[in-house]
C-alpha cells in the first residue's frame, strides 16, 4: 500500500470515528432530556430547562412550595465510577439563624457540596450514620441540629443520600440517581448512566422527607380552639 493510500484510509477510519461519537453523544443528550419526564406531572406553573451537559431541569410548586430539580454529573473521579446526582432544593424560609450541612462517606472531592465550606464543625448525633461530616455556621447550628436532628436521621438511612443542607432560605438534598457504566468509563473513559427516567415515587419521598425536616424547625402551630358548645337550657321549674 502507497503512503498515500494509507494516509488516506487512516483519514477515513477517524472521519468514521468521529462520525459514530457523534451519535452516541446525541443519543445520549437525546436520552438524558427524558430523565425527568415522568416528574413534570408534579409540579405545578414547572417551568424546564435544560444544562450544558444535556440533563433537564425543572422548576415549580409541588404543595404549593417552591422547589429547583437538577442532575449533577460528577466525572472527575480516579478510584470509583462515574456518579450522577439528582439535587432537590426546597425555597422555602425557615426560622434558623444557623445554617447546617449533612456530608455522607465525606471524600475530599465533593466540588457540589456545601457541607465543607462551614466553618464549624459538630458533633454526629448517635441517630446519623458513622461515615458522616456535620458541619455548622455558628454556634447557633447546635440549635438547629439539636431540632432536627431525628428527622435528618431518617432520611440518611437511605444510602444513595450523599448530603442534606439546612439554612434560613429552604433546603437541599443530594441524593445518587445513577452511577457510570464500568465498560464505558474504563475503555473509552465516558460517563453513560444509563436511560432510566427518574421514578416520580423518588421525588416525592425526598420532597416529603425535606418537609419532615423543616417541620422539625417551625415553631409548633397552636391548636384551633374548640367552638363553645351551646349552654344547656334551664329546666322549667313545677309550680
Amino acid at each position: 500500500m502507497s503512503p498515500i493510500a494509507f494516509i488516506a484510509l487512516v483519514a477515513a477510519g477517524l472521519m468514521l470515528l468521529v462520525v459514530m461519537i457523534q451519535r452516541e453523544r446525541a443519543a445520549q443528550f437525546r436520552a438524558r432530556s427524558r430523565f425527568l419526564a415522568d416528574c413534570r406531572s408534579l409540579f405545578d406553573q414547572v417551568v424546564e430547562s435544560e444544562g450544558a451537559d444535556g440533563f433537564p431541569q425543572l422548576e415549580g410548586l409541588i404543595a404549593g412550595k417552591r422547589v429547583q430539580v437538577a442532575f449533577i454529573p460528577d466525572t472527575m473521579t480516579l478510584r470509583r465510577l462515574p456518579q450522577l446526582w439528582l439535587s432537590v432544593t426546597l425555597l422555602d424560609p425557615l426560622p434558623v439563624t444557623g445554617a447546617l450541612g449533612v456530608l455522607a462517606r465525606p471524600g475530599g472531592t465533593e466540588f457540589y457540596a456545601l457541607t465543607p465550606t462551614f466553618a464549624e464543625r459538630l458533633e454526629r448525633p448517635p441517630v446519623f450514620p458513622a461515615a458522616v461530616l456535620v458541619r455548622g455556621t455558628g454556634p447557633d447550628s447546635a440549635t438547629t441540629l439539636a431540632k432536627a436532628g431525628n428527622a435528618i436521621g431518617s432520611l440518611l438511612a437511605d444510602p444513595k443520600v450523599k448530603e442534606i443542607v439546612v439554612t434560613e432560605k429552604g433546603l437541599r438534598i443530594v441524593w445518587q440517581a445513577a452511577e457510570g457504566k464500568r465498560g464505558e468509563h474504563l475503555i473509552l473513559r465516558q460517563s453513560a448512566f444509563g436511560t432510566q427516567p427518574i421514578d416520580p415515587a423518588v421525588l416525592v419521598a425526598l420532597f416529603d422527607g425535606l418537609e419532615t425536616v423543616a417541620a422539625a424547625l417551625r415553631p409548633p402551630v397552636p391548636a384551633a380552639p374548640r367552638p363553645a358548645g351551646r349552654a344547656a337550657r334551664p329546666k322549667a321549674r313545677k309550680t
